[in-house]
């Protein structure tokens, strides 16, 4: 007696799922060989982007808990660009399906990398190029992580720079370590820090505390850093309302604290309100009565130029009733304290008035005193 016709049939229906199995098993190995895999989504990366990113090397991947792939010395330039943007002798990311998939969101698990170098120039060029659009900072659900990285900047850049961020997701909080080296011609700046966020994103209350020591020259001084605020990115400029700073240091650089406000945009405006605990003991003696007071020096700081504070920056001083008005240049004043002995005045211009001096044992009273810039030296008499 012949079997039924369903049960002759299940062998076939057998055999047609495994022969589907075996074409979807296949589909997926060949999706998620490495190489279509890594160039998937880097062309899509780029796509978004604007950019062209290249790898030199085989790339790696795993699937579990989910894509991950390593990508051998990274490019990533901006399309006709002479110079790359970044580099990465090694880049790690962790996807999300979705994210591969073709899904809307900016989700990212992962980012590590291992000696990349960042060009600020190649990216305020690859900046100008993109089209206005809303802003949307990408989901790190496992953070991202930087080992001995560059930053260039100009005349400046920041070498060995080790960075840590947990997580980061649009309006929540965030915290970011960072430590390295800042360099700019004979100056060098160790620094080790750590910025909380309230809320990532453009706007944001903040708190920062760093430490680290200043070289330069004949300078060499520890030093310590903590300021809360809150920054605005959002608009044109960059709005920074500090509201309260603190650096402590050893001499010649001083102990202080402050607040104000400042914006960077074309045109940086900075203005500082705060005190000097105590006059630096590597500074040039005060004259008595001002060297017998112990009471903070109050200042306050104003300056509007270029972003490299080569404008003068506006300077008052005052203790008790001695008061200074006038202005000094950065680049002067570092010069100064690196001079140490062999300049005895700070290049400062402008007027001190003080109720009474004492010089040479006379004293003077109501003195009001006027700081000029030095004349040009006369040129030699030619023979």
């Amino acid at each position: 007696m012949a079997d039924p016709p369903r049960k002759r049939r299940w062998p076939l229906y057998l055999a047609v799922f495994a022969v589907l199995l075996a074409f979807a098993a296949w589909w997926v190995d060949r999706q998620l060989e490495p190489t279509r895999l890594t160039a998937t989504v880097l062309a899509r990366a780029g796509a978004a982007l604007g950019l062209e990113l290249t790898i030199d090397g085989a790339p790696e991947y795993a699937l579990r808990p989910e894509p991950r792939l390593v990508l051998p010395k990274l490019t990533v330039r901006q399309p006709g660009a002479a110079a790359p943007l970044l580099t990465a002798a090694r880049a790690e990311i962790s996807l999300p399906w979705d994210t591969i998939t073709g899904g809307d969101s900016l989700v990212i698990t992962r980012i590590a990398l291992e000696s990349p170098a960042l060009s600020l120039a190649a990216l305020a060029d690859w900046q100008a190029t993109r089209p206005e659009a809303p802003f949307e900072l990408p989901t790190l659900t496992s953070g991202l992580r930087v080992e001995e990285g560059t930053v260039i900047g100009g005349d400046w850049r920041v070498q060995a720079l080790q960075l840590e961020l947990p997580e980061l997701r649009e309006g929540s909080p965030a915290r970011i370590a960072a430590d390295g080296v800042f360099t700019q011609a004979a100056t060098t700046l160790d620094f080790d820090t750590t910025t909380a966020l309230a809320t990532a994103g453009l706007a944001s209350d903040f708190e920062f505390a760093g430490t680290g020591r200043l070289r330069s020259d004949g300078l060499d001084v520890p030093w310590t850093l903590a300021a809360d605020g809150r920054f605005d990115a959002g608009g044109e400029t960059t709005q920074l309302a500090m509201a309260a700073l603190t650096l402590a240091s050893k001499s010649p650089v001083p102990d202080m604290d402050a607040k104000g406000q400042a914006s960077f945009g074309e045109a940086t405006r900075v203005n500082l309100q705060g005190t000097i605990k105590q006059w630096p003991e590597g500074w040039p003696v005060l004259p008595a009565p001002l060297s017998a007071s112990t009471s903070p020096l109050a200042y306050t700081v104003a300056y509007e130029g270029a972003g490299d504070f080569s404008a003068p920056v506006a300077l008052v001083v005052q203790r008790e009733q001695t008061r200074f008005v006038g202005r000094f240049v950065v680049d002067d004043i570092l010069r100064w304290l690196d001079a140490g002995e062999t300049a005895p005045l700070p290049p400062l211009v402008g007027t001190l008035s003080t109720p009474s001096l004492e010089v040479s044992g006379a004293t003077l009273e109501g003195v009001s005193i006027q700081i000029e810039e030095d004349a040009p030296a006369e040129p030699e008499p030619q023979e």
